[in-house]
C-alpha cells in the first residue's frame, strides 16, 4: 500500500489540515493530531496507521512548512501562519506537497543541503562522472559513448542531465 492510499494522510491533505487550522490561530503538534482524529471520526474512517506514525507524519509536515517559512514558531511553543503561509493557503486550499514547497528558496536550499550524496560505492559512478564532465565541457547529449541499451549509457546520460540541472538559469 502506498502512502497516499491512506485516506486524509497524503502530504497535501496533512498540509491543508495544518494550514486551515493555523488560519484560525497558532497550532501545535497536539492540536493538529486532535484535528486529524476529528476528521477521521467525521469521515467514519480509521487512519490505518499507528498513532506514532501519524505523529511523525504531522511533525515532518510542520517542519517542512516551517522551513519554507509558511509557518513560524510562536511564543507559546507552537506555530502560526505567516503572510507567505496565508498566500500559500489562498493559492493551494487543498494543500501543498514538496513540489510546491521547493518553489520557496529556503525549502529548496534545505533539499539541496540534505540530499543524498553518493557514498562512492556506485559501480556506475565513472560513467555518471564522465557524462557530468561532458556537459561541463559543452559536449551534446548525443556524445554518449556507451551502447544505447546499457546501464552505462543511462548513467552517463544521468550525469549529463545532472550537470545541466546545476547550470545557472539565464
Amino acid at each position: 500500500m502506498f502512502e497516499n492510499d491512506f485516506p486524509l494522510l497524503s502530504t497535501p491533505s496533512l498540509s491543508a489540515l495544518i494550514l486551515h487550522k493555523a488560519e484560525a490561530g497558532p497550532v501545535t503538534l497536539e492540536s493538529c493530531e486532535a484535528a486529524l482524529a476529528a476528521l477521521f471520526r467525521q469521515a467514519n474512517e480509521t487512519p490505518g496507521l499507528p498513532p506514532e506514525t501519524l505523529r511523525r507524519r504531522l511533525a515532518a509536515q510542520l517542519s517542512d512548512l516551517e522551513i519554507a517559512r509558511i509557518l513560524e514558531p510562536d511564543a507559546g511553543g507552537g506555530w502560526r501562519l505567516t503572510e507567505r503561509g496565508l498566500a500559500a493557503l489562498r493559492q493551494h486550499p487543498d494543500g501543498l506537497d514538496r513540489s510546491d514547497l521547493v518553489q520557496y528558496p529556503e525549502f529548496a536550499a534545505h533539499i539541496r543541503e540534505t540530499a543524498h550524496h553518493s557514498s562512492g560505492m556506485d559501480p556506475r559512478e565513472n560513467s555518471f562522472g564522465e557524462g557530468f564532465q561532458a556537459r561541463r565541457e559543452g559536449l551534446p547529449l548525443t556524445a554518449n559513448p556507451y551502447a544505447f541499451d546499457s546501464v552505462d549509457h543511462q548513467s552517463w546520460e544521468n550525469g549529463w542531465m545532472k550537470a545541466a540541472d546545476e547550470e545557472p538559469q539565464v
